[in-house]
């Protein structure tokens, strides 16, 4: 960001932004510092699926995805998180235009199928997701612990 002060001001004066990802909020799409994303200013409000990138009340940039398109704002949830959200758009940055997976296969996220196959997928499992997240979870513990007997 060397002449800038903001991935909102990047967005504003280029239209894009590009950089690698920082939290695990939109796993399993993205991985925390693996995958480069590409951001671009939004062309008009935004719609259910998109992946926005806003800032939070407390100065973050959060990427999670729209699941519901109101009036006056949207509802928005990360793809590995249970609570949803209440965003503006005056809190709207940019949304995901797509991403580089490990830094080579890029991924639209605005005209390809599988993505939105995946994006109506993993949304419409919203109800069930907080099972799937524990046993996801669980699996990974007990993978460790078996490696780790393994390895003594």
């Amino acid at each position: 960001m060397d002449n800038y002060s903001s991935v909102r001001e990047i967005l504003e004066e280029t239209g894009k932004y590009t950089s690698f990802t920082s939290g695990r909020s939109m796993w399993p799409l993205i991985h925390h510092q693996k995958d480069n994303i590409i951001v671009v200013a939004p062309d008009g409000r935004l719609k259910k699926y998109d992946i926005a990138l806003y800032e939070d009340g407390h100065g973050r940039y959060v990427l999670h995805r729209v699941v519901e398109v109101h009036g006056d704002h949207y509802i928005i949830i990360g793809d590995n998180c249970v609570r949803r959200e209440r965003v503006t758009d005056d809190m709207i940055c940019g949304v995901l235009a797509g991403f580089y997976k490990n830094g080579k296969h890029y991924v639209d996220c605005r005209d390809g199928m599988l993505q939105k196959i995946y994006a109506r997928l993993w949304t419409s499992l919203y109800p069930v997701r907080p099972a799937i997240l524990f046993a996801e979870r669980a699996a990974g513990k007990i993978k460790r612990i078996l490696k780790g007997k393994k390895d003594e």
